[in-house]
């Protein structure tokens, strides 16, 4: 495995490129998240408040890995006074990744239980969450104390070996059962959404909207297999740096990603409407039968653009038949389509 400092000299500019741009990603699509709640009305929930926990914590991160690496990419040699405080970000910046990862995917089933309200989802949804926070305290309690003291870190290098546990063997154990929550996650809306009363079109719309955080579970097993080597008791810091922030990163992007077909629908209607105008405009010198034509087309698409799947306008019953949830604005079902799926399940 390559030294401490010959890897954050090769990678370290990289890395921090890196985290700049998953944390304006983030950023932006966390201000989406809320931007659609807005627009739709819906009520701000656990999902909206650990949401924004998580990315406060996220950007939190990043700017103490670019405080470390920043130094790190300056040293000159291994008895550099910059090494210190490389190593020190390291630790610090390794804190925040577990409260981030813990809230990210207690917003997603936050959310999953307002568009799922059924007893049996609920009931699984719970235990998830437990299971969550099984995870991680022992596993912060561990990285916090993972050298006696934990100082051994960036004051003493030398003694690692002796003073930490074997950080690799935590590090494999820990993101494992972390793949093995996130892929659980990832399964429980496909079971409800295949019985929906949809086209089978729109069930896969929806079905590749949630799939998409698979790319969750790639991340994750990537960045095992670039952090450790067989036979090291250490990891490969650059590496653990560079796809940790990949990896959180694309968590909280698909975190909101179920929520955006409100806002794209009307974007989608905002931009029809501004391109038909233009068009108008263009053919005002035609017959006035193409206006009515128009017209009607125009009133066809707003009664399609209201944010439902289905091709029928929705029905506006009152969500709490359902339960405190605002499914229908966030996935665009129906109010039956939904209560239908989720009745034959039960």
């Amino acid at each position: 495995m390559r030294g401490v400092v010959p890897a954050v000299l090769e990678q370290g500019h990289e890395a921090i490129v890196v985290g700049a741009v998953f944390a304006a990603l983030t950023t932006f699509t966390v201000f989406l998240r809320f931007l659609t709640n807005i627009q739709t009305r819906s009520k701000f929930s656990w999902s909206e408040g650990t949401l924004l926990l998580a990315q406060i914590l996220y950007i939190a991160e990043y700017a103490v890995q670019a405080w470390g690496l920043d130094h790190g990419t300056k040293i000159r040699s291994a008895t550099d006074g910059r090494l210190a405080i490389y190593l020190q970000s390291i630790y610090i910046g390794a804190l925040f990744y577990f409260p981030v990862i813990l809230l990210t995917n207690l917003s997603i089933l936050f959310l999953y239980r307002r568009l799922f309200p059924v007893e049996s989802f609920k009931r699984w949804s719970a235990i998830l969450m437990v299971c969550h926070i099984v995870w991680f305290i022992p596993s912060f309690v561990v990285q916090t104390a993972m050298c006696t003291p934990p100082s051994v870190m960036w004051q003493r290098p030398d003694l690692i070996k002796d003073k930490c546990i074997p950080y690799a063997t935590f590090f494999i154990v820990v993101c494992s059962f972390e793949l093995v929550l996130d892929a659980a996650i990832l399964a429980m809306p496909c079971f409800y959404i295949v019985n929906l009363h949809l086209p089978w079109q729109r069930r896969m719309e929806l079905l590749v909207i949630f799939l998409l955080g698979g790319l969750v579970i790639v991340t994750g097993v990537l960045r095992i297999r670039l952090s450790i080597e067989p036979g090291s008791t250490a990891i490969d810091f650059m590496h653990d740096i560079l796809w940790l922030d990949i990896h959180a990163g694309i968590a909280l992007v698909c975190a909101c990603l179920p929520t955006y077909r409100p806002l794209i629908v009307k974007a989608s209607s905002v931009v029809s409407g501004s391109v038909s105008k233009i068009f108008s405009s263009k053919d005002q010198s035609t017959d006035a039968s193409s206006k009515p034509s128009d017209s009607s087309a125009t009133q066809k698409h707003a009664k399609m653009s209201d944010g439902t799947i289905g091709s029928s306008p929705p029905m506006r019953k009152k969500y709490d038949e359902l339960g405190s949830i605002d499914e229908v604005g966030l996935v665009e079902m129906e109010t039956k389509s939904a209560y239908s799926a989720v009745s034959s399940i039960v």
